[in-house]
């Protein structure tokens, strides 16, 4: 009560004409919308003057009018959580607590909605809870929101926070407010990235994707890393209003002969499934086996493979050597064998759907008496125990490292295009 006291305090001391539900003009506006179907509008505002530290305010009311109500709390005990948003977008909740009730705010993007499921959309909510107890959700109309992203954040660390409210520690990521790319400096190189990058990253992350691409192509061109690379080429991939598929396989072309291993197998993965498609590039599954190849079948001392490209290499390898039926199989080892392998080196990725369908094909051929499971046998010494969980990352590495050793043999004895 004496803080909620002290925030009517403060209040006062602003002008008259400032005392309506949008920030005033002293203080910082976090985020601010009107409310869907109703002429009310919510704000989030940061306050400070030399007399104490900085405030939050929940401001709640008329678009036109005086505030219905009015909550501060000083900004380093704000229930404050955030949360992974669509992309590489972060989701924020503010809380304001009065008596049994409590506020709980809500400004991020979310993606998935027709016509153009690639797209961010804004949104915006604000529950009112009584001892824990929703009593009504309000949403934001999505195009009046007004947001900083990750404003709280900042304020938060420059004043010496680091936990959330959950206490999980505050994410230490740079938080950037990036300008035109007409204004931008060069790209320079800043510890294992570089500074273009790092500013796509901030504007992606504030739902601005095309500002994002461009930096992502300007940190390709200057070619410290492949990071903008690799982003800006999903970017071109993926996103409908952003697309250009000439764009999207040069820029993974260059990050899948890239020597980072954390996007390399991704951006081989993208590429392959362009050519067993047809999207983007030439329909091309000699290609696309080869591709795929480099997605899922990585040496041991690269600590990450693409669970999702050894699935698409499974099917490209069906699609150039079907199965048969069951005497097919029985005669002859076939195709099943690197079938199983690539599924197999998919379930090392904790891919769980790759997983059950390598011990769906194991168990159908088993009863199908095919070729293959006794080749599998006899080849690995225990064709199910391909697919056991081990237990540590330095066992999994260690169980990659034999799954590609058998994958070539098998290559070498079976034969691929």
């Amino acid at each position: 009560m004496k803080r909620l006291l002290h925030g009517l305090v403060l209040l006062c001391g602003l002008a008259a004409a400032d005392a309506v539900a949008g920030c005033a003009a002293a203080e910082e506006t976090v985020a601010a919308c009107r409310i869907e179907g109703q002429q009310k509008q919510v704000s989030i505002c940061l306050y400070e003057d030399e007399s104490g530290p900085m405030d939050v305010a929940y401001r709640y009311g008329p678009v036109q009018g005086k505030e219905e109500l009015v909550l501060r709390v000083p900004l380093m005990e704000l229930g404050y959580l955030t949360a992974n948003g669509a992309g590489v977008t972060v989701d924020e909740t503010a809380t304001f607590a009065s008596g049994d009730h409590s506020y709980r705010v809500t400004f991020g993007f979310r993606d998935g909605r027709k016509p153009d499921p690639s797209a961010l959309h804004k949104f915006g909510t604000v529950q009112v809870l009584r001892q824990g107890a929703t009593l009504a959700e309000l949403a934001c109309a999505p195009e009046t929101i007004v947001r900083t992203p990750d404003l709280l954040l900042e304020r938060m660390r420059e004043r010496g926070r680091t936990h959330a409210s959950d206490g999980t520690t505050l994410s230490n990521y740079d938080i950037d407010r990036p300008g035109p790319l007409s204004e931008a400096a060069p790209c320079a190189r800043k510890n294992d990235v570089d500074t273009c990058w790092s500013l796509g990253v901030s504007a992606a992350r504030a739902g601005d994707l095309a500002l994002a691409l461009g930096y992502y192509d300007k940190s390709c061109d200057a070619g410290f890393v492949t990071y903008g690379c690799y982003d800006g080429g999903k970017l071109y991939l993926h996103n409908r209003q952003l697309r250009d598929y000439a764009k999207a396989y040069e820029r993974l072309d260059r990050s899948c002969k890239g020597s980072d291993p954390g996007q390399a197998p991704y951006a081989c993965k993208y590429l392959g499934w362009m050519h067993q498609t047809g999207i983007g590039a030439k329909k091309d599954n000699a290609e696309a086996w080869r591709l795929l190849s480099a997605a899922c079948f990585v040496r041991a001392e690269e600590p990450l493979i693409d669970g999702e490209g050894c699935d698409l290499l499974a099917k490209t390898i069906l699609i150039g050597h079907p199965l048969g039926d069951a005497q097919a199989q029985r005669n002859s080892v076939g195709s099943g064998y690197l079938v199983y392998l690539a599924l197999a080196m998919g379930c090392t990725d904790a891919a769980d759907t790759v997983c059950a369908k390598a011990k769906t094909m194991l168990a159908d051929a088993k009863a199908a008496r095919a070729a293959w499971v006794a080749y599998c046998d006899e080849d690995s010494g225990d064709c199910a125990g391909m697919l056991q969980p081990q237990e540590n990352f330095g066992a999994t590495l260690s169980q990659r490292e034999r799954l590609f050793a058998h994958y070539q043999d098998a290559l070498k004895t079976l034969g691929a295009p």
